[in-house]
């Protein structure tokens, strides 16, 4: 006689298991808390990836200015001192301020060069790089008489936020 074996079947309700819907939510609410914070770091990310290029690009335009100031010195550096000029912006066009007053056509030039250069627009907005700036340079006699030496002061300050943005660079130039 045969004996045949029988393997009972597993219980297919009690073996297997799923995910319960509570399970579920609570995976989508931890999902969508993540991908919040994940955008919320965008939003940071971008926000001071702009503040890196407005500061870079605020460094540059003084920089730039104190070069020119520097190559001009020997024409430039004899009372009265022609770099003494205020330029203001909004957020659409540079304008305003007081220009200097000298006929030195070097001064002149570099006057409107710079109130230029602040003028650039953001490609994608269409505003000026440094939206409400302020840009200041101021020259008086530094050290003795005798060697004709100038402190030439940049000052270029902008707002764009909450807290104005400021850079400063100060150069001594004398005659040669």
């Amino acid at each position: 006689m045969r004996q045949t074996l029988y393997r009972q079947k597993p219980n297919r309700c009690r073996e297997e298991r799923g995910f319960s819907l509570i399970e579920v939510l609570l995976a989508m609410i931890f999902l969508a808390i993540g991908l919040l914070a994940i955008a919320a770091m965008q939003d940071v990310a971008m926000g001071s990836n702009m503040k890196a290029k407005r500061m870079s690009f605020a460094t540059n335009l003084v920089t730039e200015l104190v070069e020119r100031i520097r190559y001009n010195a020997p024409a430039n550096s004899t009372a009265p001192y022609p770099y003494n000029f205020t330029v203001t912006c909004t957020t659409t066009a540079c304008a305003g301020g007081t220009a200097p007053t000298t006929t030195n056509l070097t001064a002149l030039g570099d006057y409107t060069q710079w109130v230029s250069r602040l003028a650039n627009l953001e490609p994608s907005t269409g505003q000026i790089v440094l939206p409400n700036a302020s840009g200041t340079v101021t020259s008086v006699a530094a050290g003795p008489a005798t060697l004709g030496q100038v402190l030439i002061t940049i000052a270029l300050t902008w707002s764009s936020g909450i807290v104005p943005a400021t850079v400063t660079m100060s150069t001594i130039v004398a005659p040669l």
